[in-house]
């Protein structure tokens, strides 16, 4: 389903842009994670509503370590190329994670307001 759902003619986007880094940080507050096993994380904590693909995940991924917000640990020579890197949580992504509960309350409520809409 990628995140869309097809609302007649429509290709709704059901996800809002920006939400995929905290969510990364939550998933990765938990344990580290290769790639494909957040993008997995994701589709199976949403029941199937959301599979974000690649080109959303790893350049989030990237962005997230640029900033220090995660680190690469060990590459697992067992595991295909591109699932090779595993990405941790720091410090400092443990810090931008207490402003998640305010984040997810904000979203939740704008979601909740937009019913009345439909």
């Amino acid at each position: 389903m990628n995140g869309h759902c097809r609302c007649g003619p429509f290709r709704v986007n059901m996800m809002p842009q920006g939400v995929i880094k905290p969510y990364i940080l939550k998933l990765l507050n938990e344990r580290p994670m290769h790639g494909f096993e957040i993008m997995q994380e994701i589709f199976d904590r949403s029941k199937g509503l959301w599979r974000p693909s690649t080109a959303a995940v790893y350049p989030a991924l990237s962005q997230l370590e640029k900033r220090g917000f995660i680190e690469k640990t060990g590459a697992d020579k067992n595991l295909p190329e591109k699932a090779r890197k595993e990405y941790r949580i720091t410090e400092k992504g443990k810090e931008a994670l207490s402003d998640f509960s305010k984040f997810k309350k904000d979203w939740i409520e704008s979601v909740d307001n937009m019913k009345d809409f439909f």
